[in-house]
C-alpha cells in the first residue's frame, strides 16, 4: 500500500497532465501539483482567444489517427474522417492512397524529411498505421477546441495546478532532489515525493544534464475568410504534394495550411502566407481579388528532428541522475515519433518508473 505522498509534476503540456491523470486513476491516494511556467496549461497544445483575428484559435493544428490508443479516447465516432485526399500540385491529380504518400505522411509525423527519419522510428510508425485496417488509418484535428477538449478535461485530475511557475534549479541533498526553486518560489520535496520534469529538451537540458536536441520549424498559416471554403471532394482535409504547404484544414470560416520541417529562409512570412493563398486557390480551381485576413506563426523549436544522431541522443528510460526524479515527455522516447500519443506514453512510462522506484 503506497502511503500519502506528492507528485511534483513540473511542465503542464499534454505529458505533464497525462501523469497526473494517470496518478488519480490509479493511485487516488496520492497528491499531484503541476507546476506550469506559463499563464496557461497545454505546452503545445492549446486554445486561446487570438486578437488580430478577433477568434479562438488553436496554437496550431494538432491530428490524431484512430491507432493512437490514448489520444483517440476524446475523438466521437462521428469525428473521424475516413477518407484523406492528396492533391499533386504539379499534375493536379487527386487521389487518397496512404500508402502512394507514406513519405508525405513520415514527414508530417515527424516534422522531418522522411530519407532522414531514423529507421527506428519509420518502423513504428508503419507498423502501427498500415498493417491495420482502413479505421486505424482514420483521422481527426483540432478545430479551435483543444484546450477545452483535452487540456481543461486532463487538468481536472490533478490536485493542485501552480502557474507562472518557471522551474530554475534543481537543489540536492545526499544525491536526492531536496527542492525545487522556482520563479514563484522554492517547493520542499519530502522523503516519499517523487518528481516528473515534463519539459520540452530545451529546457529540461538547463535543469538536468541532458544533451540538447536538435529541433525542426513548423509555419503554421491561418486564414480567416468571409465564408466557408470548399476544397476537392467536399473534405476539410488535404495533403499537398510538391507545393509548398503540406496540409490544408478548414473549420467554418478558418483554413489553416501547414509547412512542416521548414527550412531556415530569409523569406518573410508574408510572403510565404501570399504564395500559399495562391495554392489554395489553385486547388480551388479559382482566382481570389485578395488574401483574406491571416496569422503567421513559425516555431523554430517545435520538434525534436528525429533523425538517427538525435534519435540516440534522446534517452531510453525516465530516469535522471537523481532517484526521486523522472522525466516525460514526446521527446524522452527514443524510436517513437513526437506527438501527443508519444507525450502521453512517456507520462504512463514515468509514473511506472517512479512508483517502483518506491
Amino acid at each position: 500500500m503506497l502511503q500519502q505522498k506528492t507528485y511534483h509534476i513540473v511542465g503542464g503540456g499534454i505529458a505533464g497532465l497525462t501523469a497526473a491523470w494517470y496518478l488519480k486513476k490509479k493511485y487516488p491516494q496520492v497528491r499531484s501539483v503541476i507546476y506550469e511556467a506559463g499563464e496557461h496549461l497545454g505546452g503545445r497544445a492549446y486554445s486561446y482567444d487570438d486578437k488580430g483575428l478577433d477568434v479562438r484559435l488553436d496554437n496550431a493544428v494538432h491530428a490524431v489517427i484512430r491507432a493512437n490508443r490514448f489520444m483517440s479516447a476524446f475523438v466521437n465516432k462521428e469525428e473521424w474522417i475516413a477518407k484523406v485526399p492528396f492533391m499533386d500540385m504539379e499534375s493536379g491529380n487527386l487521389d487518397n492512397s496512404f500508402y502512394k504518400h507514406r513519405r508525405h505522411i513520415l514527414k508530417s509525423f515527424c516534422n522531418t524529411d522522411a530519407e532522414k527519419i531514423a529507421p527506428s522510428i519509420k518502423k513504428n510508425i508503419l507498423r502501427q498505421t498500415f498493417p491495420w485496417n482502413r479505421s486505424r488509418r482514420q483521422v481527426w484535428f483540432s478545430k479551435q477546441d483543444l484546450s477545452q477538449r483535452i487540456i481543461n478535461l486532463l487538468a481536472g485530475y490533478a490536485d493542485e495546478i501552480c502557474l507562472n511557475s518557471r522551474l530554475l534549479k534543481i537543489s540536492s541533498q545526499f544525491g536526492l532532489a531536496a527542492q525545487l526553486e522556482f520563479s514563484a518560489g522554492t517547493v520542499d520535496i519530502g522523503a516519499d515525493d517523487r518528481v516528473i520534469i515534463a519539459l520540452d529538451n530545451l529546457s529540461c537540458s538547463r535543469i538536468l544534464d541532458i544533451i540538447p536536441l536538435e529541433h525542426n520549424q513548423i509555419v503554421n498559416i491561418i486564414y480567416r475568410t468571409s465564408q466557408r471554403i470548399f476544397l476537392p471532394d467536399g473534405t476539410p482535409l488535404l495533403g499537398i504534394i510538391n507545393g509548398i504547404g503540406d496540409w490544408v484544414f478548414v473549420n467554418g470560416t478558418l483554413l489553416s495550411v501547414v509547412i512542416s520541417d521548414y527550412a531556415s529562409r530569409e523569406e518573410k512570412l508574408s510572403d510565404i502566407a501570399m504564395k500559399i493563398w495562391r495554392e489554395v486557390d489553385k486547388i480551388r480551381g479559382v482566382n481570389s481579388g485578395f488574401m483574406p485576413p491571416y496569422k503567421a506563426v513559425c516555431n523554430k523549436n517545435a520538434v525534436v528532428c528525429q533523425d538517427e544522431l538525435n534519435n540516440r541522443r534522446r534517452p531510453s528510460d525516465a530516469l535522471t541522475k537523481y532517484p526521486n526524479v523522472f522525466i516525460a515527455g514526446d521527446w524522452t522516447m527514443r524510436d517513437y515519433p513526437c506527438c501527443m500519443e508519444t507525450a502521453a506514453l512517456s507520462a504512463l512510462r514515468a509514473v511506472k518508473t517512479a512508483v517502483k522506484s518506491i
